[in-house]
């Protein structure tokens, strides 16, 4: 379990490893404006700006005192907004099966995402003791 909780870590620090920061002044203004439409409290907190390995914009802010990414391409669409929520707004199914994995399993943290098409996905670290067993093709066999 530490192994797992070692490695996305250490994953995430690659992940933001690639990102560039950026002054605010280094953004173009058409990105910007388009965050402060989308997002009017903006204009009122801190955003902190980087540059994605694709070349997308992301800003960092505070949205309802929770933390918030938003990502933009270099024409101004907001391609995805990422939410930390806490792990009480996870769909009731989603909570039903890590109990199914593991009656005593613990979040870690959930990311709420939102894609340009209003899609809404959530992206969970739990810890779950669990034992799986895999046959040779990777199919589950056995769950404890």
């Amino acid at each position: 379990m530490r192994r797992v909780i070692f490695i996305l870590v250490f994953g995430l620090i690659g992940i933001f490893g690639f990102s560039q920061t950026l002054k605010p002044e280094q953004v173009p203004q058409l990105i910007k404006d388009r965050v402060q439409f989308k997002f009017p409290q903006s204009m009122d907190v801190p955003v902190a700006w980087s540059r994605e390995k694709g070349g997308d914009y992301k800003a960092n802010l505070t949205i309802m005192d929770t933390p918030a990414w938003i990502v933009v391409d270099t024409l101004g669409k907001i391609k995805r907004v990422e939410r930390r929520i806490h792990e009480t707004y996870l769909p009731e199914k989603a909570k039903k099966y890590m109990k199914s994995l593991d009656p005593n399993y613990t979040v870690v943290s959930v990311m709420q995402v939102t894609d340009d098409k209003e899609q809404v996905t959530y992206q969970t670290v739990a810890r779950i003791k669990t034992d799986i067993s895999f046959d040779g093709k990777g199919n589950v066999t056995s769950k404890k």
